[in-house]
């Protein structure tokens, strides 16, 4: 396989939902399944909490509405159609309209 953006993107959702979730979301044994559970836990928001790892659950309370967006940029950017997947601009888009990350006193992470 020769590294392309769809690529970058592909492996930018593995490494997103694997944090967020704390499973192994793409493997040679467990295959499609694990995608498809998580495909299901998207329809319903009610269970987007169960869906985190349990590590950073506490964390999340209140925080739903970012961890769905934040899993469901992460689906699709695993999407089987790389044409399917957002370029690496659009999932950034993505990230900063989550307003937990867009304050302000966040930016200092990053740099400058």
């Amino acid at each position: 396989l020769k590294p392309s953006p769809k690529w970058d993107v592909y492996s930018f959702g593995v490494i997103l939902l694997e944090l967020l979730t704390g499973k192994v979301v793409i493997s040679d044994e467990l295959g499609p399944p694990v995608l498809a559970g998580l495909a299901v836990g998207l329809d319903d928001r009610t269970r987007v909490l169960r869906m985190a790892d349990p590590a950073i659950r506490g964390d999340l309370e209140g925080k739903e509405e970012a961890l769905f967006t934040c899993l469901k940029l992460g689906y699709n950017c695993v999407s089987h159609v790389a044409q399917k997947r957002p370029t690496m601009k659009e999932a950034l888009q993505i990230i900063e309209k989550i307003p937990s990350f867009s304050t302000p006193s966040s930016s200092h992470y990053y740099g400058p």
